[in-house]
């Protein structure tokens, strides 16, 4: 027994590299799956993504086959550059989060990761008298090495969770401002990673001091770039904000214009409900009450734009422009939105940019009409397990072809030079992109009407 123990221990703390190759690639299973549920705790806590627990699981196990398939399939350094590449990809489409923030959840794990592998090979060094080859040659040492590096990273992440630090990536955020964020936090992945590299590759020539104080001196300088980045595109979102209260400052003049007519109106409301009364007119009496409700229509939706209620800046901006710009055009928009956004089963970005184009067709459409109404609900589907946004609105072209309208480039307009025929195209691309989605369109003598239907996950 004794000499099978002394066998294994052998086996263990000499170079070995066929018995490592077999640890960590052929039975390296219980490595990749700490290695993914720590990574996903830690950037999911710092990037705050909200998910559900179906997510979640889809990630790990997206995550954990990946890992697997790689180790067993490649060769270093070829199985890290498959990871890299299709890692953030699989946490967007399982996690439903931002392009953005699926790059930073491979990334923040890795700026963390490679200075203590160069850390701990170091001390391997210094301790033992081992190279950085070597180290990784052994199994025992290979082993104490990663497990300290998910033990650590593991300690990172309850610390981050405790102080409830996170990074503040919008998703309202322009091109340009991602383009930069992303941009700058590749080369700085890349500088680190050459850095960390160089040092393992001249350990005997360097000094710990001076390998320490370079990685640390590097992450510290990646980090703070990183987070004056972060900064500036919070200027960003402050300019959002205030360009939102500037549409609210404007909606709660409306309302008060509203309130003060109908207040100086009340007197000769009241006089002329009397007269019908007095005269027992019931069918005029019905009749000038549905028009008083009209008013009041027009007043519930200036009170329904507010940010309390569409609780997300982007969809309050542009519900808010569109209405203005409707009234603007003599179009009575009425709004109801009785759906929390923050727990839509659809990413903003493309709800936004479906919503915008549905509105703009509304609007267009209504301007060559007798009767300019727009009629726009979120609401969620009592009946079925969905989320429904539905617009309805008058028009002109009661021969409008519902078969073609997803089509590129059809279009009812005249041709007056514009690019007309792509916003229910670019609309049907992203329907194609996302299993959970339909839009449903009908029509009828007095409406066109546009349904969105937004399945749960």
């Amino acid at each position: 027994m004794l000499e099978i123990f002394q066998i294994i221990w052998t086996a263990l703390t000499t170079p070995n590299e066929g018995l490592t190759a077999i640890i960590f690639n052929k039975f390296g299973i219980p490595f990749v799956f700490i290695e993914i549920t720590v990574n996903i705790l830690l950037f999911t806590t710092v990037l705050d993504i909200k998910f559900t627990k179906k997510q979640y699981l889809m990630c790990l196990f997206s995550l954990f086959m990946l890992g697997c398939v790689s180790n067993l399939l490649l060769d270093k350094p070829y199985s890290s550059y498959v990871v890299m590449v299709v890692y953030p990809i699989i946490v967007y489409f399982t996690l439903r989060t931002s392009i953005l923030k699926s790059i930073f959840a491979e990334i923040i794990p890795m700026i963390i990761s490679s200075p203590l592998e160069s850390l701990f090979s170091k001390l391997c060094l210094l301790l033992f008298n081992i190279s950085y080859d070597s180290s990784f040659d052994i199994p025992i040492f290979r082993i104490t090495i990663t497990l300290a590096i998910y033990l650590v990273t593991f300690l990172i992440y309850l610390i981050f969770k405790k102080f409830k630090y996170k990074i503040f990536l919008s998703d309202n955020l322009s091109k340009y401002n991602k383009f930069i964020i992303m941009l700058n936090s590749i080369i700085g992945i890349l500088t680190l990673g050459t850095q960390v590299y160089l040092i393992c590759y001249y350990y005997y020539t360097l000094p710990f001091s001076i390998s320490i104080s370079s990685v640390v001196t590097l992450s510290a300088y990646f980090f703070i770039s990183i987070f004056s980045l972060l900064k500036t595109t919070k200027l960003e979102i402050t300019s959002q904000n205030l360009e939102q209260e500037k549409y609210y400052n404007t909606t709660l003049k409306l309302l008060y214009d509203d309130i003060r007519t109908f207040r100086h109106d009340f007197g000769n409301i009241v006089q002329a409900i009397s007269g019908y009364a007095d005269n027992n007119d019931i069918d005029g009496l019905k009749q000038y009450y549905k028009q008083l409700q009209l008013d009041f229509e027009d007043v519930k939706s200036l009170e329904m734009l507010n940010p309390t209620i569409i609780d997300n800046p982007a969809v309050y901006s542009l519900l808010t422009a569109k209405y203005h710009k409707a009234i603007d055009l003599g179009i009575s928009m009425k709004v109801h939105v009785s759906l929390k956004l923050e727990k839509l089963n659809m990413m903003i970005y493309e709800f936004t940019r479906v919503l915008g184009i549905l509105l703009d067709n509304a609007i267009e459409a209504c301007e060559n009409c007798d009767e300019k109404i727009i009629n726009l609900e979120i609401r969620r589907d009592e009946k079925s397990p969905r989320q429904l946004l539905l617009i309805q609105n008058t028009y002109a072209d009661k021969n409008v072809n519902l078969e073609r309208i997803n089509e590129k480039g059809y279009t009812s307009k005249k041709d007056d030079g514009n690019p007309h025929g792509l916003g229910l195209w670019e609309v049907n691309k992203i329907l194609k992109r996302a299993k959970n989605l339909n839009l449903y369109t009908t029509k009828d003598s007095i409406y066109f009407t546009q349904q969105l239907e937004i399945y749960d996950k």
